[in-house]
């Protein structure tokens, strides 16, 4: 009965019609232009229940040209591709003359100037059930750039290559133009392709080689292959002669294909040929002799018919009659019918594209209105083949790449028409990414097993039709006997947040002699989203919650007392805040953190825990000696709940204040903010104490291209509190309390970054001018305020170097002299930037020893001169010119050279002026220097090693060289970039 019962509901697409097509192609293609010039002869029968009045044609061709609206989306989302191409490099495809219904007319452009779609209205309306035929003459060319198609030499890849008749479907016309993003919808229909082609050129295409020589057998890699050409796999009149006769040099090439929505084609006179099976189906191979090692030797075609065997078992028998998998010239992957034209012989880019044999092809849905119905469902069951072979799930790396979108709120529904999102970027992770979680999810809700009969069922309906997601939705709800409209709205349609909370748990043992355990447990639903939610403990999953109450009580029996317990111990239901997850237990509340040595490498970040890195640290200066302190930090899914915790204790013996600490936390994940760093810093250390309140908010628009621009706010108040550790040129006792805001903004064009930053303090400082005649302890407080700005660009110059210019203005403003900490410093960072360094921070630091030399980079950058430099105001500009010797993939991973000029006008309380009177003074220095840029997992840092062999101030030099001037050997490092 079960057997009969899945036959009616395989048969049940009651109301479902498609138009009838069919197409007689001839075509012969010039090579040294790159032209095909053919005659196509469109057979159509109206199979609607409408009425039409026009006719419609994609030439997809065209978008891959200047002035169609996929170069317009490339302009706009900064990609330079088609816009730029020039005669003969760009695509075209040309209607020379056309007759519908016997009459002689040429088409309009609805959409110009992108021609993409050619629209005729019709000389009569053609009824339902009645028939037309469209004759064209064409020519086409397609692009020296590949996407999707491409020529390059004498190798050819020839998809979506003649007038291809628009879908008329439920909706109307789907007369759309081709954007980068979305792909492609065609209709059903039987191909007659007559190819007139060079003698030597061996071809893989859709469909059977029903006369004429494909060039396999000159191309086989195995002398004894016996070639099964499945010429009578279509029976009928098919393998007439038709080809007639042909130049000298050139031979005729003709297939034939059913059921098929596009015919492509691939030409490559070097081709290598192998062939294999899977059941009915022969599997061809073609590729390029160089790339035997990795194609060669039956791995592709193992591999394809390994992608064939497992999707069999997904979905059901393949039902065409070949698959063609060819090495393209573009990388990636594109899927057609029968044939799928591949940039590698991965086995998960075969897996994937061979996917779409079944969705996309045989399941046909709207690649530009549903793509996550074929591009999805591909990456899914491509997991699932990889999970199915021994590796992990993918579920497990995939889940929190979406869940970053969605925490920040760059998730856009994805059903969304491909080229409504917000850019390309969007649309994949989006379109793939987001979709196959969709179907992990999917799964997870269903169970594995009914998961396997849902693609059958839907597989064994819908097969050579067009689907759409209620046709998906429909089987999947009448297999599981679900109703799992929520889940397709959720997951589809909106973009919701799930979070769950463990607020209780109950256990109480049921009386003798039954002697088990009862326990209930309350849930609390905080998102606005909702999955079922497992309950488990480390070893058990006891029960599943629906998800639907915002409070649910769920009890299960148990023969043993349950363990402590867990919401989704699989980390199944995409709950983006995991850490309330666990029941609370006395003195160790949820237990939601993992303890670890730390590794200064390794960022390390889980789904479920905290994650507590411990490292032991240590460092010195004059005042405190050696100091030894202990570092944590802490993060959730690697952005929130971030925390750096400092405690040290300074071990000289003349030290005091030798107890310190420095704690930052940011990003609560209890209280998100999309796009927002959120701070708070406090820390009394050597000398110094102060709180901080920091927030960045990122005004970003595009994750892909454009501008990264920034608005924030700071406050801050900085005191001394023991001036011994101070170096007292750069520290008066005095402290101050300033907030303001800041911008900032970072875009490339091109290969050049531009950074750009305006930032505006204002406060009070108070400072001790020293013992008075009234009171040693007076304090003397006005008001403050303090703007910087800066510039810099970087990009490619003459002869592979790299120019680098920057420009900076600051300035303070106040009734008094500026204390040292807040003046505008002309060198390099001011000590508040460094403060956070203990390398950098206090008197005879390592890296601010009188006989070391480094440079902390920032405001004037004058590199050259002393750190503890500064006044009101500085003007200053840098030029650095970079030449790269060397790149590597190891731990260093390049070796640079660099000149360097630096100069500006700065307040004569930094540096007097030379003239007497001068209100400001002229400061440069110039030299050569080494940058070396390092990587070591995680963790990557720039080093420079500088000679400033110039400083016109000499007396002012960083490195002062007694009995020496204006030029001189100096030398300092850095562990960061000059800007």
């Amino acid at each position: 009965m079960l057997p009969i019962l899945f036959l009616l509901a395989a048969g049940d697409t009651t109301g479902y019609w498609q138009q009838q097509v069919a197409y007689r192609i001839t075509a012969s293609l010039d090579e040294p232009s790159g032209v095909l010039t053919g005659h196509v002869r469109i057979s159509y029968v109206n199979r609607s229940p409408d009425a039409l009045h026009d006719f419609y044609v994609h030439q997809y061709l065209n978008a891959f040209r200047p002035g169609s609206r996929w170069a317009a989306v490339d302009s706009a989302e900064q990609r330079d591709r088609f816009q730029h191409l020039k005669d003969p490099d760009y695509a075209f495809e040309r209607i020379r003359r056309a007759t519908v219904m016997g009459e002689s007319r040429l088409p309009d452009y609805p959409y110009a100037p992108d021609s993409t779609i050619a629209h005729w209205a019709l000389p009569r309306p053609l009824a339902p059930g009645d028939s037309l035929v469209v004759e064209i003459d064409w020519q086409a060319r397609l692009s020296t750039l590949p996407r999707r198609q491409g020529r390059q030499g004498r190798r050819f890849d020839f998809a979506q290559w003649y007038p291809k008749v628009v879908v008329y479907d439920k909706y109307g016309w789907e007369d759309h133009p081709l954007y980068p993003a979305g792909e492609f919808y065609g209709e059903f229909a039987t191909y007659e392709v007559t190819l007139d082609l060079p003698e030597d050129q061996v071809i893989g295409a859709t469909g059977v080689p029903v006369e004429g020589d494909p060039g396999w057998a000159h191309a086989k890699a195995d002398p004894a292959l016996e070639i099964d050409y499945q010429r009578d796999w279509y029976h009928g009149p098919r393998t007439t002669h038709q080809c007639g006769q042909v130049a000298p040099g050139r031979k005729c090439v003709r297939f034939h294909a059913e059921q098929v929505h596009h015919f492509a084609f691939s030409l490559n006179p070097a081709y290598v040929y192998e062939e294999g099976r899977y059941g009915d189906a022969v599997v061809r191979v073609l590729y390029l002799p160089q790339d035997r090692s990795t194609w060669g030797n039956g791995q592709a075609v193992g591999y394809t018919s390994l992608a064939l065997a497992w999707l069999d078992s997904l979905y059901g028998k393949y039902r065409w009659p070949q698959l063609t998998n060819v090495h393209r010239i573009e990388g990636g992957g594109t899927e057609f019918p029968m044939m799928i034209m591949d940039g590698s012989a991965s086995v998960g880019l075969i897996v994937h594209e061979t996917g779409h044999q079944y969705t996309m092809g045989q399941l046909a849905n709207n690649e530009w209105r549903e793509g996550w119905l074929d591009e999805g469902f591909s990456d899914f069951q491509e997991g699932w083949f990889f999970e199915h072979h021994g590796a992990p799930p993918a579920y497990d790396a995939l889940e929190p790449d979406v869940l970053g979108l969605d925490l920040e709120r760059w998730s856009e529904p994805v059903s969304t028409v491909s080229e409504h999102f917000r850019d390309f970027v969007i649309y994949q992770e989006m379109v793939y990414t987001k979709a196959q979680l969709f179907y992990e999810q999917l799964r997870y809700v269903v169970g594995d097993e009914t998961m396997r009969r849902i693609l059958r069922t839907y597989f064994s309906r819908w097969n050579l039709k067009h689907v759409d997601e209620d046709a998906f939705r429909a089987v999947a709800e009448e297999v599981s006997r679900q109703d799992l409209k929520w889940l397709f709205g959720e997951w589809l349609h909106e973009t919701p947040l799930i979070d769950y909370r463990l607020k209780r748990v109950e256990r109480r043992r049921l009386p003798p002699p039954d002697g088990r355990w009862r326990t209930t447990v309350t849930i609390e639903r905080k998102g606005d989203g909702r999955m079922p939610v497992e309950i488990g403990d480390r070893d058990t999953i006891y029960a599943r919650a629906s998800g639907e109450p915002a409070v649910e009580r769920v009890d299960f029996i148990t023969t043993r007392k349950p363990k402590r317990l867990m919401l989704d111990p699989r980390g199944r239901s995409h709950d983006y805040d995991m850490l309330n997850n666990r029941e609370k237990r006395a003195f160790v509340g949820r237990g939601t953190v993992q303890w670890k040595l730390d590794d200064p490498t390794r960022e390390t970040a889980r789904r479920d825990r905290i994650v507590s890195g411990w490292l032991p640290v240590a460092w010195s200066n004059d005042f405190g000696g050696a100091t030894l302190g202990l570092r944590n930090r802490s993060n959730y899914l690697g952005r929130y709940d971030r925390g750096l915790m400092i405690g040290s204790v300074a071990a000289g013996s003349d030290a005091t204040g030798r107890f310190g600490f420095y704690s930052r936390w940011s990003n609560p994940i209890g209280h998100l903010v999309p796009r927002t760093e959120t701070s708070v810093a406090a820390w009394a250390v050597e000398g110094r104490a102060g709180v901080q309140l920091s927030v960045d908010r990122s005004l970003r628009q595009h994750l892909g291209f454009g501008p990264d621009p920034h608005a924030g706010f700071d406050a801050l108040w900085m005191a001394t509190t023991n001036l011994g550790y101070v170096d007292r040129r750069e520290w008066d006792d005095a402290g101050t309390v300033e907030g303001g805001p800041w911008v900032s903004t970072a875009f490339r064009r091109g290969g050049a970054l531009v950074r750009a930053r305006l930032a505006a303090r204002g406060g009070v400082v108070y400072w001790n001018p020293g013992p008075g005649v009234v009171s040693a302890s007076r304090y003397d407080v006005e008001g403050f305020g303090r703007f910087t700005g800066e510039a810099s660009l970087r990009a490619p110059f003459w002869l592979g170097t790299t120019l680098g210019v920057r420009v900076f203005g600051g300035a303070y403003v106040g009734n008094s002299v500026p204390v040292p900490q807040r003046r505008i410093p002309i060198a390099g960072a001011d000590p508040y930037e460094t403060f956070t360094d203990p390398l950098l921070r206090s008197r005879g630091a390592l890296f601010v020893r009188p006989d070391f030399f480094y440079h902390a980079p920032g405001n004037g950058n004058l590199r050259g001169f002393r750190s503890d430099l500064g006044g009101r105001w500085a003007l200053t500009a840098n030029l650095e010119l970079t030449r790269s010797l060397w790149r590597g993939q190891g731990i260093l991973r390049e070796v640079a050279v660099m000149g360097f000029a630096d100069g500006g006008l700065v307040d004569t309380m930094a540096v007097a002026a030379a003239t007497p009177g001068r209100g400001y003074t002229p400061l440069y220095d110039g030299g050569v220097g080494l940058v070396t840029r390092q990587l070591v997992r995680d963790l990557g840092w720039t080093m420079r090693f500088e000679l400033p062999l110039v400083v016109n101030r000499f007396e002012y030099a960083a490195d002062v060289r007694l009995g020496e001037g204006r030029l001189a050997f100096r030398w300092q490092v850095s562990l960061s970039p000059s800007f």
